[in-house]
């Protein structure tokens, strides 16, 4: 069965990048899921990564739509021939039942009532859910500056050959390993190259940096909101708590019990 969005979506974006088949993308007016692309995260997880990252428990089974474990793993090695599902592949069909890693499993009976999560613990938990999202990210790492080779063609031969960026320094003289003609290197090319690698790697870095700030940001604004939220609730259950201690009071205060005096002219009575 593949998995959709509720429309009490929030468009909060945090499913979008924890998709392993990039079946999830912003919708008209809230994300949607393309069921030709979604795989329930089976060969990835055994638990549907959209649904363990929701803030608001939107991302669901779609009853319309019920897929076999089969169907799935076959779809994601469509989608992704590049890697190899072994026998022992990752699948909430086999483990976890959909849960996210550190979700057991309830021991509960049959309609015994859930305690109410604290403001600590939704937050704890709302931490654990970004750091989820947040060990996905692998930032590529650049090479050193110096260790570029660079293909030159020989003006004499017409043959390539590769020489490292250290040797393009101005005046240095550089030979063809197939004719052996030589050339020099001019002050343009040694600029030309130079100023490339410089600015690539120092707008790698800013580009890195500032992603690492936004995600920094967007996680601490989703747990002061889950916080938040999480206080919210509480501070409802306790106000419905005493007022549930004030009814039974009122129905204990007023009960009619067989034996009870009662009030007769100026003067109590036994019934």
């Amino acid at each position: 069965m593949a998995t959709m969005i509720a429309n009490d979506c929030i468009n909060c974006g945090a499913c979008e990048p924890e998709c392993p088949n990039n079946a999830i993308s912003q919708g008209d007016p809230i994300f949607v899921i393309d069921p030709k692309l979604c795989t329930e995260c089976v060969g990835f997880h055994d638990y549907e990564a959209c649904a363990a990252v929701c803030p608001v428990d939107v991302c669901i089974t779609d009853p319309n739509n019920i897929e076999s474990e089969e169907v799935l793993i076959a779809r994601a090695r469509q989608l992704h021939p590049e890697m190899n599902f072994g026998a022992d592949f990752e699948s909430r069909f086999r483990k976890g039942q959909g849960k996210a890693p550190g979700a057991p499993a309830s021991a509960a009976a049959p309609n015994a009532p859930v305690p109410a999560a604290s403001a600590p613990a939704a937050a704890a938990e709302a931490a654990a859910v970004s750091e989820l999202a947040e060990a996905d990210v692998n930032y590529v790492e650049l090479p050193p500056i110096d260790s570029w080779n660079i293909p030159l063609r020989c003006y004499k031969c017409n043959q390539v050959h590769e020489q490292n960026v250290k040797n393009f320094t101005i005046g240095n003289v550089i030979f063809c390993p197939h004719c052996h003609k030589s050339t020099f290197v001019r002050d343009n090319l040694n600029y030309h190259i130079r100023t490339l690698l410089k600015n690539s790697y120092e707008k790698w870095d800013k580009e890195q940096a500032e992603f690492a700030a936004r995600r920094e940001r967007e996680r601490a604004e989703f747990l002061e909101r889950r916080a938040s939220e999480a206080a919210a609730f509480e501070e409802r259950q306790k106000k419905d708590l005493e007022k549930i201690r004030r009814e039974l009071d009122a129905i204990g205060d007023h009960y009619d019990a067989a034996g009870k005096p009662y009030k007769k002219g100026a003067s109590f009575s036994w019934g």
